[in-house]
């Protein structure tokens, strides 16, 4: 049942992303679908902006260790531990488990991957206006999770690449409330953001 549940979710993606195109103001093209996640039948928003096709939600997947911190594994879970807030803006992931989050066929981006979305959005000056306006981000919201405080849920918005820096940090992107712009940050691979994946075959 799951498989066909899978199966049906791609076939609508496939659909949308061949029948529904858009033109949006800087010729980047729209295309948006659903895709249904086979391991907790959770449905996502997805969304082609120039030629790749991304999540256009944030990742609800439940590890099977949720909310507990684990030396080995990592932390994820809900900000404030409230299952209301991951029904609004998804979970939060230390890197370490963010890097194996993504459903089958999806995976973490990759600086590069958000430098494409950026430019295919006119940049980073106006990027979260810009991915706003195309439907890829509602609310600037979501904050993170570190050493057991929760912080800045309604004033910004992070998300993990799967690029390392050097020791344990990784690239980062962040949206502030009330700015236009979106920009990269290196983030010790400890805190917990938000995720974004991004299909493997787009």
């Amino acid at each position: 049942m799951k498989d066909k549940i899978q199966i049906c979710g791609f076939a609508l993606l496939v659909v949308g992303i061949l029948a529904c195109s858009d033109s949006t103001p800087s010729g980047a093209e729209f295309r948006a679908n659903f895709f249904v996640d086979s391991r907790d039948q959770r449905t996502y928003k997805a969304i082609d902006i120039g030629g790749r096709v991304w999540m256009a939600e944030n990742l609800n997947y439940q590890e099977n260790l949720d909310n507990v911190l684990d030396s080995v594994r990592g932390w994820s879970g809900c900000f404030n531990n409230s299952d209301d807030h991951c029904g609004k803006q998804g979970r939060l992931y230390q890197w370490d488990v963010a890097m194996n989050a993504c459903p089958d066929g999806w995976e973490l981006p990759s600086k590069a991957d958000f430098d494409s979305l950026f430019a295919s959005v006119g940049g980073l000056e106006n990027a979260a206006d810009s991915l706003k306006a195309r439907g890829f981000i509602s609310e600037i919201e979501g904050g993170y999770y570190y050493m057991e405080y929760f912080s800045f849920f309604e004033k910004y918005a992070y998300f993990w690449t799967r690029d390392e820096v050097r020791g344990r940090n990784a690239y980062s992107v962040m949206f502030e409330n009330g700015r236009s712009s979106a920009s990269f940050d290196e983030t010790y691979e400890n805190f917990a953001l938000s995720v974004r994946c991004i299909h493997k075959n787009f």
